[in-house]
């Protein structure tokens, strides 16, 4: 039961958050790291895309 509740209550916060459109709450709409993490190399998804050989 406790757990619903602070589960609601982050839901809602990441809610207010994006629509005050604050940084935080935009980072977490687009899915990147929220917490200054870098982003250029590490957490990356999908599949990664190769440069072809010239013969």
């Amino acid at each position: 039961s406790d757990v619903y509740v602070l589960d609601n209550k982050l839901r809602e916060d990441l809610e207010r958050l994006k629509k005050i459109r604050a940084h935080r709450g935009l980072r977490h709409f687009w899915g990147v790291r929220v917490r200054g993490q870098h982003t250029k190399t590490t957490g990356r998804r999908g599949r990664t895309v190769g440069v072809s050989k010239k013969k």
